[in-house]
């Protein structure tokens, strides 16, 4: 606890020297005054040892701008009835919905007070509510005591989960338990969903959709073999980027975007029966294998929501490191797919190198993040910093050796990126 004596102890010198200069009633009143705050005081101190601080937060795992409530409340558990008491909760860094984070009145001895208010969080990650100030005031405000408590209160937010309508890997390993008589590994008994057509033999086109949406639509079945995927989400600020300033503030909102992306892939994927590993590189590696995630996705947003990126990573956190590190580990039926804020002339040969030992390598460079798929196409002024603007000259170039680099501008979405490249040669890489 911590007090506040300076208004009590100027008003006793006060007393002394106007008792000392003249002394009669008046002065005597004030002195008697003075000895009884002194005596409050004593009094307010053991009963705010008696006050208890408890601190709620429900749910504990949200997604990002969903309503979290919150309570904050004190049980006076003194015999004393404490005339001006105040509380202050001193919540997560977020934004409030409704309800107050402060009150103030009188506390009965057995009775409680309690604040409560609801409150949403526009970005990922575990955010930690501070604590709980409460303050007793005296009636002439001579004196106050501070009692504060932080009680273990935190919620996990996950990002908003980007809408993914399709992403091809390639189907080798056959799902236990189910059987077709189709080598493309699909069930056509079993139609799951419907896309735009994008060059499809003609039997698997839906013609009462198309008719209906006057737009050719093609039919999605349900897979019957299951792919594995190596996914590395990069959160921090490579070492050999320049201008570290500037590209530390562009990471900060790039985490953001490549939390969205990754969590809207993994969950397309993981539906699917897709074996998935996920590595997220940031001030520690977060990883997840199908083990642990056992047939669901929540693992993996667990992960991308709690990694933390650095601008100064260490060569334990380093995605070429680590593509280096499980090269020996893939097979020939491994989809590889990288989100980055930049790739280094270091890591580019290095994909090269897993490409050679996988059926697909894929990654996303997102310096400015992309477009949501709700939102209309418009026109982009970003201007794209030197490196990366060499990385997608590059980019061409290292398609054709079957590695898909694809640089994303904020105009772009990440759907409408997929569908370009399956309806071009991405289909044999």
């Amino acid at each position: 606890m911590k007090y506040d004596l300076s208004s009590l102890i100027a008003f006793t010198i006060f007393s002394a020297f106007i008792i000392f200069v003249s002394f009669g009633p008046f002065t005597l009143a004030i002195a008697s005054m003075d000895v009884a705050m002194w005596l409050y005081f004593i009094l307010a101190i053991k009963a705010m040892k008696g006050i208890k601080i408890f601190g709620e937060v429900y749910p504990t795992r949200v997604f990002t701008d969903e309503r979290v409530e919150c309570k904050a409340y004190i049980e006076n558990r003194s015999r004393f009835t404490l005339s001006h008491v105040e509380i202050n909760d001193f919540a997560a860094e977020g934004y409030t919905f409704d309800g107050e984070k402060h009150t103030e009145g009188m506390l009965h001895p057995k009775e409680r007070m309690k604040v409560e208010y609801a409150m949403g969080f526009r970005t990922r990650g575990v955010h930690e509510f501070h604590g709980i100030k409460v303050t007793l005031k005296s009636a002439l405000g001579l004196f106050s005591i501070d009692k504060t408590s932080n009680p273990p209160r935190s919620t996990l937010v996950f990002p908003k989960i980007l809408p993914i309508e399709r992403f091809r890997t390639m189907l080798v390993d056959p799902t236990e338990g189910d059987k077709t008589d189709f080598r493309i590994l699909e069930d056509a008994s079993h139609i799951v969903g419907v896309h735009e057509y994008s060059g499809e033999p003609f039997q698997r086109i839906h013609w009462k959709i198309s008719a209906h949406l006057d737009n050719l639509m093609v039919k999605e079945y349900e897979y019957t073999a299951s792919s594995i995927v190596r996914m590395y989400v990069d959160y921090n600020l490579p070492k050999e980027v320049y201008a570290r300033k500037v590209w530390s503030s562009i990471r900060k909102g790039y985490e953001e975007y490549a939390s969205m992306a990754a969590s809207g892939i993994v969950k397309h994927l993981s539906e699917r029966g897709m074996q998935i590993t996920l590595k997220v590189l940031a001030n520690k590696v977060y990883e997840v294998s199908p083990q642990m995630a056992r047939h669901d996705y929540i693992p993996y947003l667990d992960a991308i929501a709690r990694a933390k990126g650095t601008d100064d990573p260490g060569e334990d956190v380093s995605l070429e490191n680590h593509l280096l590190r499980d090269m020996y580990t893939v097979s020939r039926n491994t989809t590889v797919i990288v989100l980055s804020l930049y790739l280094t002339e270091g890591v580019v040969p290095k994909l090269l190198t897993v490409r050679s030992r996988v059926a697909r390598v894929i990654a996303f460079v997102m310096p400015y993040g992309f477009r949501m798929p709700y939102d209309k196409k418009y026109r982009t002024f970003a201007i794209l910093p030197q490196e990366v603007k060499k990385l997608r000259d590059q980019s061409a170039l290292l398609l054709k050796n079957g590695v898909l680099v694809h640089v994303m501008m904020d105009n772009e979405s990440v759907d409408e990126v997929i569908k370009s490249y399956e309806r071009n040669p991405l289909e044999n890489l």
